[in-house]
């Protein structure tokens, strides 16, 4: 039998007699694709994120669609909604759902061009401890029903996540922190949405005389924001250095460099998003200030439409220790910092019988209670409240923080909607494992 001989630019194979052809790799590849394709991704015009993992993500996702859209129904087996309303706000707006009406969401876009689902725009600026998720704000922006002409409230804004969100969406919001770093973080990420793209253009000769004129303590720039910018790179890159030996090729200037590069990078995707989708972002008010005298400021009284926020636990997470090259540099006194913080302060009366907690863990519960009280006078009536909170765990005694925040917030007013447990994924060294989700609004 003569043996059939296929030329090398030939893609079919054959047996080894010439009896049968073999697909070629590439079809097989091709083949496999489409039928993974045919079993596993969703068939609709209007589908799930591959970002939705938890049960808690579904529960967003319909929050998100109770406050967007006029009528729906989720298939969570098929990973689609089949939804009525203005489809083209909705794909503007919503966080859970990868494409609406057969067209990609602006929150998919983000997530393809940052390539994190929690990370895009400038959310992730600078390292913070407790951050929340950004997709959560969205997520709650969107239930509340909030508008452009909307003022958010964050009391406890720390870096600064509720107010950027809120920015990145356009619609209003005042941040109140104690911590200096805190205001320094939630000003650079909003600022830097305003700012012209040019200003953070620098020769690499220009940034090692910044990171000298840093280290020498001698730095100034005309321009609060380039100011602020250079030292919040230069605190980044000398952690980097304490955490870890492994920057040690790169070098100090080289790292420097490195992460301004990464902040411009972060410039121009926001600036890309913004101009293909038109999005008007608003500047945020960030205030610093004390919580518990909240009332002291009148002309917040009744001003809010809703508060997302996310109160700090000090009992469980060190949040100045991240911080003290910065603190350290700036010559600010953290006894001092650490002394506003809830429960640290030693007037505190306590009022109420917690069973034998530790009593950092009570007075923390008496400043958290009086916080919630202020909000309360701070949000207008019919106002919203979404407080995220953890329960932990101090001297091997579990901290009942989530149940205890629902009762205070009923106690000072409000009326209990709805809570949603959304655990922390890769938590398993974590002192909190998994947070809640407390919504309530003001009658």
């Amino acid at each position: 039998m003569a043996k059939n001989i296929l030329s090398q630019k030939q893609t079919k194979q054959i047996t080894m007699f010439g009896t049968n052809e073999f697909p070629s790799y590439e079809e097989i590849i091709d083949a496999y694709s489409k039928e993974f394709a045919n079993y596993i991704l969703p068939k609709g015009n209007t589908i799930f994120g591959f970002w939705m993992q938890t049960l808690a993500d579904l529960e967003f996702l319909d929050l998100e669609l109770q406050g967007l859209t006029d009528e729906y129904v989720i298939d969570p087996i098929n990973r689609i909604v089949n939804l009525k309303g203005d489809k083209e706000f909705i794909r503007l707006r919503i966080a859970h759902l990868e494409k609406v009406n057969g067209e990609t969401t602006l929150y998919t876009d983000l997530v393809d061009k940052f390539g994190d689902t929690n990370a895009y725009a400038f959310h992730n600026l600078y390292p913070y401890k407790g951050k929340f998720y950004p997709r959560v704000v969205r997520t709650l922006i969107n239930a509340f029903k909030l508008k452009e002409n909307s003022i958010i409230l964050d009391p406890f804004n720390g870096s600064g996540t509720t107010t950027h969100e809120s920015s990145l969406m356009g619609i209003n919001s005042v941040g109140i922190d104690v911590t200096p770093m805190g205001i320094v973080l939630s000003e650079l990420k909003n600022d830097l949405l305003f700012i012209n793209g040019q200003k953070l253009d620098f020769s690499q000769n220009e940034l090692g005389d910044i990171l000298n004129s840093i280290e020498e303590k001698r730095w100034k720039h005309p321009e609060p924001l380039i100011h602020k910018l250079m030292l919040a790179v230069y605190f980044d890159t000398v952690d980097a250095f304490v955490r870890t030996s492994r920057y040690n090729k790169k070098g100090k200037l080289g790292l420097f460099i490195e992460k301004l590069n990464y902040i411009k990078d972060c410039y121009n995707k926001t600036m890309e998003v913004k101009e293909k989708y038109a999005l008007k972002f608003k500047p945020a008010n960030i205030i610093e200030k004390d919580i518990l005298n909240l009332k002291n400021i009148n002309e917040l009284k009744e001003k809010f439409d809703a508060c997302i926020t996310s109160p700090p636990y000090y009992f469980s997470i060190d949040y100045v220790g991240k911080d003290n090259i910065a603190y350290d540099y700036l010559g600010i006194d953290m006894k001092n910092i650490e002394s506003k913080y809830l429960g640290m302060k030693n007037n505190v009366q306590i009022k109420a019988n917690y069973e034998g907690l530790p009593n950092k863990v009570i007075m923390y519960y008496e400043d958290l209670k009086k916080s919630i009280e202020n909000i309360f006078w701070a949000l207008k009536s019919g106002g919203k409240l979404a407080i995220i909170i953890g329960d932990s765990t101090v001297n091997g005694e579990k901290i009942p923080t989530t149940i205890v925040t629902k009762k205070f917030c009923e106690e000072a007013g409000f009326k209990f909607e709805k809570l949603i447990f959304n655990p922390l994924l890769g938590a398993r060294n974590r002192a909190i494992r998994g947070e809640s989700v407390i919504i309530c609004f003001k009658p």
